[in-house]
């Protein structure tokens, strides 16, 4: 008889576990972002051993908390650990890897592949300085994601740090969370590619490429090199060819300049304002394109800029000038004889197919 409930308990299970799968349709950072507005949550750890140890590769535990679209609080049991390297050294508070547990993601609806995330933190104590470097950041993010969906997703959040320990003061600090990367390459068509180092150019989708270069170049971030995969991910399609490049941290760059960031002296920068141009040299076709798609996003780059009031007045300015440096130089890209001429043909061209549809 106990057997045989075992037996009747443990199917039920299974088909539970099997059904919850089938019913996950999102991602725990789907769960994470349906606001535009900063998400409240809170980390319980402990903080001191979390800042302290900042050389550790181990996880230690800690409680994650949030309120859903729903206005219901959900609670996580996940792992965290501090991550990446120059600002793991130099922070008074170090990035942070979010470990979350697949059981628990998928008992909760959500799908458990996608079980990592990054937390960029305020890195700095002072409370207006970090929360304007964190808010350029992400307005970085925001910026690339409204040129391509090929792109890190980031949500904003407004982040209470409770050290179960009782050693510290409850912390209060805006940050942002990325998805998880296999998600991110799923979006994007493909899947990470972790051995792409050095890809030929003719191995690169350039259209991808050029336009990640292009907008590195826009905010000044020399902080990166696709060869080396350094703050780039490269994604190989499921159909198709061409590795697809996809830039993350972009603390190092003119658009951010926060007080600790260094400018490329290979390159023979002496401020992180510089711009250098870093992409594939590509031929002016390809160019032109990804210049008309930036001029044609402009408005709509400047409008995502100005209607980001957590960044100061004087913040958004400063990103809408640094911005307008970049136009200025597109512009006189696009009105040079090579670049109109391909324009004018690919006018053509769209006119033609137009005619015939």
């Amino acid at each position: 008889m106990n057997i045989r409930f075992l037996i009747a308990l443990l199917a039920l299970f299974s088909l539970s576990t099997v059904s919850a799968a089938q019913q996950a349709d999102r991602t725990i950072f789907d769960g994470l972002s349906f606001s535009a507005e900063a998400l409240e949550v809170s980390i319980e750890t402990d903080l001191a051993s979390l800042i302290d140890n900042r050389k550790t590769e181990d996880y230690q535990k800690a409680v994650f908390s949030f309120e859903n679209a729903s206005g219901t609080l959900e609670v996580h049991e996940i792992k965290v650990k501090p991550r990446g390297k120059f600002r793991r050294s130099v922070c008074d508070f170090p990035p942070v890897k979010l470990n979350f547990s697949k059981d628990r993601l998928l008992s909760s609806g959500y799908i458990a592949e996608y079980d990592k995330l990054k937390l960029v933190t305020h890195c700095l104590d002072d409370k207006f300085v970090s929360k304007e470097n964190v808010a350029k950041e992400y307005l970085a993010y925001r910026l690339y994601n409204e040129l391509t969906p090929k792109s890190y997703r980031a949500q904003l959040v407004k982040i209470t740090y409770i050290d179960t320990k009782n050693r510290i003061s409850r912390i209060k600090r805006y940050g942002f969370i990325l998805e998880d990367t296999d998600e991110m390459a799923h979006r994007a068509g493909g899947k990470e590619c972790e051995e792409c180092l050095n890809v030929p150019k003719e191995g690169l989708s350039l259209a991808d490429e050029n336009r990640m270069a292009v907008f590195q170049y826009m905010i000044g971030n020399a902080d990166y090199s696709t060869p080396m995969m350094r703050n780039v991910k490269m994604v190989t399609p499921y159909i198709g060819s061409g590795v697809i490049p996809v830039p993350y941290d972009f603390d190092f760059s003119g658009l951010v300049a926060p007080s600790y960031a260094l400018p490329n002296s290979d390159y023979g920068l002496v401020s992180v304002k510089q711009r250098v141009f870093l992409g594939e040299k590509v031929d002016a076709a390809i160019l032109a394109g990804t210049l008309e798609e930036f001029r044609n996003k402009r408005a709509a780059m400047q409008a995502i800029v100005n209607g980001f009031k957590l960044l100061s007045r004087q913040g958004r300015e400063e990103v809408l000038q640094y911005l307008d440096t970049f136009y200025e130089e597109a512009e006189a890209i696009l009105s040079s004889s090579p670049v109109q001429h391909e324009l004018r043909a690919q006018a053509v061209k769209d006119s033609v197919q137009n005619s015939l549809r």
